[in-house]
């Protein structure tokens, strides 16, 4: 696969760093979608859980998407309460 914009070499980083090829789609999508260090440092929470054993190589999708929901969610209280 040619890798020719950023959000694509974001889309397949998170597709290799997170295991996760089976949803490729999902990930490309949110790359063109969301801002690259916000989808990085979600990528780096979930690396840091699954070193300290915490969820299973399998689960590295679902709990970056579970991440990223809450995050969304408190971003998204933030900038109704006129906060951002």
């Amino acid at each position: 696969m040619a890798l020719t914009t950023k959000h694509q070499v974001l889309a397949w980083d998170l597709v290799e760093g997170l295991g996760d090829e089976k949803h490729k789609g999902v990930y490309f999508r949110l790359a063109k979608i969301y801002n690259e260090s916000f989808l990085r440092r979600i990528s780096s929470l979930v690396k840091l859980a699954h070193n300290e054993g915490k969820i299973k190589a399998g689960d590295r999708g679902r709990y970056f998407m579970g991440i990223l929901e809450k995050e969304i969610k408190i971003l998204f209280t933030f900038s109704c309460a006129g906060i951002f």
